[in-house]
């Protein structure tokens, strides 16, 4: 018995679709992995179908990136709190990594695409320094530190977070998110704690 076909939908209907299908592969296996025949079994359609949405997988895997990359600097902008929102620098540290690491764990798929994947390392690097630029903005605004110490953290910030990332997707459960945030928050501001 062959498989359902599927409900005619258009190809703009059917790219976001299309879309969901591939992101657990793309994740799962890698770009290299992943095969056109492979998204188009997932989204339950046939490649020609597949091939009227996209040309190629190379443009199916940007289209995919940028989705996602829009829905994770939304979120970063989100997460941001406005100054006076909250009491101590550590404070707003650690919530707004807080909140950036609570979307790791709800959305794996998609930071191990975004951030773990080699295709397409220009673009992350793009994506790096805009969120560099935004701290450094954030943090000019709450202090009086001259311009070129507050694009320096602003670059420490990133890097940062972009280890806790790792830490949530490579080592899941070691560390929730809002403790993991707590930790680093801490160091940055107050150092490394001495051992009892």
């Amino acid at each position: 018995m062959g498989r359902a076909r599927a409900a005619h939908l258009g190809p703009e209907l059917r790219r976001p679709l299309v879309l969901d299908a591939a992101l657990p592969l793309f994740a799962r296996d890698g770009f290299e992995a992943v095969s056109m025949q492979a998204i188009a079994d997932a989204a339950a359609v046939s490649k020609p179908v597949l091939y009227s949405c996209y040309d190629s997988k190379e443009e199916l895997f940007e289209e995919l990136l940028r989705r996602e990359e829009r829905k994770f600097w939304h979120m970063v902008e989100e997460s941001v709190p406005a100054l006076g929102a909250l009491g101590s620098k550590e404070d707003l540290l650690r919530y707004g990594m807080a909140a950036l690491l609570r979307a790791v764990v709800e959305a794996p798929d998609a930071f191990r695409v975004i951030y773990l994947q080699r295709n397409g390392e220009n673009r992350v690097e793009r994506g790096r320094e805009h969120w560099e630029q935004r701290l450094s903005e954030v943090l000019a605004a709450w202090t009086q530190l001259p311009e070129r110490e507050t694009e320096l953290l602003g670059r420490m910030l990133v890097a940062l977070a972009e280890l806790a990332f790792r830490v949530q997707l490579e080592e899941p459960g070691t560390w929730q998110p809002d403790a993991l945030a707590a930790y680093l928050a801490g160091v940055v501001i107050r150092g490394i704690p001495a051992s009892d």
